[in-house]
């Protein structure tokens, strides 16, 4: 897979769950797949396999009353790696959450097989993800 690859499956990512489409995912990541939050909120953790990480993407929205959104700023590529830049906003409880996040793509023969979530202010976003 070229990098040009790489940036076509980041950004299909993002415009399939700005569009409601989960299993339009379902192609797009290997089934072993690995998505890493970390932090002490209730969406930190590692989602283990393919079903694990829908049912965490599935939770965003459900936490949030359907605020949470993910805007792409950026994305960064190689033949094996994607980074993507993205503006989080939602509220929950109360709070709202709007920060710049990154995301780091491990990306093999055209599946996701790693993505580690880091936002640019952790304490802020374990206050927001706070129970």
């Amino acid at each position: 897979m070229t990098a040009a690859d790489n940036e076509a499956i980041v950004r299909g990512i993002f415009s399939a769950f700005a569009r409601k489409e989960g299993f339009a995912l379902r192609g797009l990541f290997a089934e072993d797949a690995v998505w890493t939050v970390g932090g002490t909120g209730v969406m930190a953790g590692i989602s283990r396999g393919r079903e694990e990480i829908f049912r965490f993407l599935a939770r965003l929205p459900k936490e949030t009353e359907g605020t949470y959104s993910s805007e792409l700023r950026d994305v960064l590529v190689s033949d094996e790696r994607a980074v993507a830049l993205y503006r989080a906003r939602g509220t929950r409880h109360g709070r709202t959450l709007e920060l710049d996040q990154v995301l780091l793509f491990r990306i093999e023969n055209g599946l996701v097989h790693e993505v580690l979530a880091l936002p640019s202010d952790p304490a802020a976003f374990d206050a927001f993800w706070a129970p």
